[in-house]
């Protein structure tokens, strides 16, 4: 669901956006990589805030810039 709706909302901005996302998807530390490289976006950073989304569960946040 994360690369899910960051396609939606990189479909829609100007080249050279930088979008931060917020996810709580295990399999989202290798989707998001995946997506941005398979369509020449740019990765800018990954960190991993342990325990802070509610339920306990990890926070996953990307940067990324669109080509």
């Amino acid at each position: 669901m994360p690369v899910l709706r960051l396609q939606k909302i990189l479909r829609d901005s100007a080249p050279k956006t930088r979008v931060t996302l917020l996810a709580t998807d295990p399999m989202a530390k290798v989707d998001v990589v995946h997506f941005a490289s398979e369509n020449g976006h740019r990765l800018i950073g990954q960190t991993t805030q342990a325990k802070a989304a509610p339920g306990g569960l990890d926070l996953l946040i990307f940067e990324i810039e669109k080509a």
